[in-house]
């Protein structure tokens, strides 16, 4: 690169926008085959790249995509198919082809390194069931696109949120936790960062944000909702009010995740002057999905043989007591990945004696 591109470079790094919103609207200028992966190329480099374009570049070469610096500048400043002056280019500053595989290669890598170290997801039925209620809401179609997801502790439900967010892509699909003081400034804060915004905006800005970038396809899952209620506050609820109007004005899937406790305070109408509301835009109380209290056989096989338990439908009963221990599915994860570890180390197959040594028993 020369003296003069590496200033060109830097230039045009500086007027890269890193939003979902201004990213957006680039991505609007380009095909349809290519909206989806950008948009998700933009979240890279602003979360996992510091809107550092030398760290991404660098990333993709480490992994054989020879796209310099300024091809990519290009590409998310909108001029891969405009010069300057945004008049189209004869032809793009690379092909589609190339963008399209040099941003698989980018999310595969990113994928694997996100999951070193963790225990793989495992889709269970009970995780296929919530990933089948929140498309059906998804659907732009569906007249009501507020869901209600009840279950335990313990039962996949956050785990699974994180992957239907991972495998439809970043900023049109997003899981926050409720802040567990029900502080509003801090919601809508963690819910602009979620959209290119800072944690340090204030919650004005934030909001604004918020409005300006959602749109109808997009969805958002809040987990442990419950927390956002503040009975001091009766039938003004700052958060789920503004929830209902995102939802109404912006069309958008808003997917509320609550205990048990708190569904049952609902059934007894303790809360029903103000949630009705969000009943009917779920479509009534029968359309809420109510997970097991705790995890079936058929998730603690699907577990099991994740982790290549050997005859594991043998020893089913006892896997299923331990899922039903304090934890839930949690311990039963904990015992077969220390019960995997072990039996790795002395490279034999994964056997029930493994399980039953790590739980003290004979």
């Amino acid at each position: 690169m020369t003296s003069q591109q590496a200033i060109d470079s830097n230039q045009g790094e500086n007027l890269i926008k890193w939003t979902d919103r201004e990213l957006d609207v680039i991505a609007q200028g380009y095909p349809e085959e290519m909206r989806e992966p950008f948009m998700w190329l933009g979240w890279f480099g602003r979360e996992e790249c510091g809107r550092d374009l030398d760290l991404m570049t660098s990333r993709a070469t480490e992994l054989g995509i020879t796209h310099d610096k300024t091809t990519w500048s290009k590409i998310l400043r909108g001029k891969w198919n405009k010069d300057k002056d945004n008049n189209p280019l004869p032809s793009p500053t690379i092909s589609m082809a190339k963008f399209l595989r040099g941003v698989q290669v980018l999310r595969e890598d990113f994928r694997v390194r996100e999951m070193a170290g963790k225990v793989p997801f495992i889709m269970t039925p009970t995780a296929l069931d919530i990933f089948h209620y929140i498309d059906v809401r998804r659907a732009i179609e569906r007249i009501n696109r507020f869901g209600v997801i009840v279950g335990f502790t313990g039962t996949q439900k956050t785990a699974t949120y994180q992957e239907y967010c991972r495998q439809h892509n970043h900023g049109m699909c997003v899981w926050l936790e409720a802040p567990e003081n029900g502080s509003m400034a801090e919601f809508f804060k963690w819910l602009g960062v979620k959209y290119g915004g800072d944690h340090r905006d204030g919650m004005e800005k934030a909001k604004v944000r918020v409005f300006s970038t959602v749109k109808s396809r997009h969805t958002i899952i809040v987990d442990n909702a419950q927390a956002m209620y503040r009975p001091d506050k009766e039938a003004n609820q700052p958060i789920f009010s503004f929830l209902r109007r995102l939802q109404d004005e912006k069309k958008c899937t808003v997917i509320l995740s609550i205990t048990p406790e708190f569904h049952d305070k609902l059934l007894n109408q303790m809360l029903i002057g103000y949630f009705e509301q969000f009943e009917g835009r779920a479509g009534g109380r029968k359309n809420f999905l109510v997970l097991p209290k705790y995890p079936p056989a058929e998730d603690v096989l699907a577990i099991a043989k994740a982790f290549a338990l050997k005859d594991a439908e043998k020893h089913l009963d006892y896997l299923v007591g331990i899922a039903q221990e304090p934890g839930r599915i949690r311990r039963l994860f904990e015992d077969l990945q220390q019960a995997k570890i072990d039996a790795e180390r002395g490279k034999k197959t994964l056997t029930i004696e493994f399980v039953k040594e790590v739980r003290g028993e004979e």
